[in-house]
């Protein structure tokens, strides 16, 4: 962020609480489903008492995951404001909410919605969508919040497994209305059962009620995931798309193309791969190939949600592709942060006492201000990130440290995102370093 901040005088600012309250869905839904199946035993040994608490309880549930699993973007009506970042704090002014202030730290994310309007999204939830005149302003803001696509990762919700199959969803919906209350009705009797018994064999009570139990969860469960939306995570190493079937991290190096798609994203990957990240439903007519129009600035402006989050999506990972090859880092002498041949030990130790060598003549010393970029680098070997995040962890410059805490979080490769965590703190494990090494050679 520049020393002069950043200010909107005059602009247009709304406020969406959906993300805020889609967290409080699941831990409702969790709470309710616990809660379900505790009346449910009460009920059976205390002869139906706990009856309409049981069924008041799985319908909360039932509620509460539709809210969980929902991804909409609905921000509500925006009106006339300001919008300011002074020093570390966000300050934010709207005729309909009053002034609010933030700061920087409570920032998680930032991405441009559509020509004409970024969001800042905060650590709780809360969305914050200022309009802005152009784009130029808008990257100019999400880089004054430390935001932009060169400095944190950004999640996207994408369309369920259930709306990418014909009748997918009525089938998963089906399904949830009568597995999960006969689920908690089950387990309930089995509990229920086994208290009845008194004391029995652990063996028995695994066998007659946690492997049943298990089962049924886990099907409850797939099938929440089945109609829960995805996430596609795009960071400035790369993007991890969450599937069904778990996460997939993508480098940037395996993408060769990124275009617009009638229901997505489609990318282009080596070996003539394509993988769709989907926004909209397949049951659902598909979206122009065009970018959605500018925000209208005299009010809240009602666009195509899924359109939305396509160009959202399109453009930050255009943005992190771009922003990889764009790094000032200084090569001279960082052969210093190879391991070669040295034992692990060996090469820990001279990262730990790298920046206190003077450095010989005709010999160029490396700087704290060299290994922070190093760090940041996404184009740069893992080892040498690592190698200048343990080099870095001796420093006790705070400006240090917060670029360091942001390139860790901008990591889409869990893997290394923990390594380059570890590292900071002065500590790694070899074994990590070594998958890394060998995944970015291979």
């Amino acid at each position: 962020m520049s020393e002069d901040g950043f200010r909107l005088p005059q602009t247009r600012v709304g406020f969406s609480a959906s993300e805020r309250w889609r967290r409080r869905a699941r831990v409702a839904m969790i709470g309710s489903l616990v809660g379900s199946l505790l009346c449910g035993v009460l009920g059976f040994v205390f002869s139906g008492v706990f009856v309409w608490p049981l069924l008041g309880l799985l319908v909360v549930a039932g509620v509460a995951a539709i809210v969980a699993g929902s991804a909409s973007l609905r921000r509500g009506a925006s009106s006339p404001g300001s919008f300011a970042i002074e020093g570390e704090t966000i300050v934010v002014r709207a005729e309909r909410e009053g002034e609010r202030s933030f700061q920087l730290g409570e920032v998680a994310e930032g991405w441009l919605e559509a020509p004409g309007r970024a969001v800042l999204r905060l650590r709780d939830g809360l969305d914050v969508a200022i309009d802005v005149p152009d784009d130029a302003t808008g990257h100019r803001l999400l880089e004054a919040a430390g935001v932009a696509a060169s400095a944190r990762v950004m999640r996207v919700a994408l369309a369920s497994a259930a709306s990418r199959m014909p009748w997918g969803e009525i089938l998963g919906v089906t399904g949830l209305l009568f597995t999960t209350p006969l689920t908690v009705l089950f387990v309930a009797i089995l509990l229920a059962s086994s208290f009845e018994k008194g004391p029995t064999n652990p063996i028995a009570l695994f066998s007659f009620v946690l492997i049943p139990s298990l089962g049924l969860f886990g099907l409850v469960t797939a099938l929440f995931r089945f109609m829960r939306s995805r996430e596609v995570v795009i960071g400035t190493d790369g993007v991890v798309f969450h599937g069904y079937f778990g996460p997939r991290f993508i480098p940037y190096t395996e993408i060769e193309s990124v275009r617009r798609h009638s229901h997505g994203v489609l990318l282009g990957l080596r070996r003539n791969e394509k993988l769709l990240l989907p926004v909209r439903a397949t049951i659902l007519r598909g979206m122009p190939l065009t970018p959605p129009p500018r925000v209208a600035r005299t009010a809240a402006a009602v666009l195509d949600e899924n359109l939305v989050r396509r160009e959202m999506l399109f453009r930050r990972i255009e943005e992190a592709r771009a922003a990889r090859g764009q790094s000032s880092v200084v090569r001279l002498d960082l052969e210093k942060l190879d391991q070669r041949d040295k034992p692990f030990s060996v090469w820990l130790d001279e990262m730990r006492r790298l920046l206190a060598e003077r450095g010989g003549y005709r010999e160029s010393r490396i700087v704290p201000e060299d290994l922070a970029v190093v760090v940041e680098d996404p184009g740069a070997a893992p080892e040498r990130r690592i190698g200048a995040a343990i080099a870095l962890s001796q420093s006790n410059d705070e400006g240090t440290k917060r670029r360091i805490r942001i390139a860790v979080e901008a990591c889409a490769d869990l893997e290394l995102r923990a390594a380059l965590e570890e590292a900071a703190h002065g500590e790694i494990i070899q074994a990590r370093v070594e998958k890394l090494r060998h995944r970015f050679r291979d």
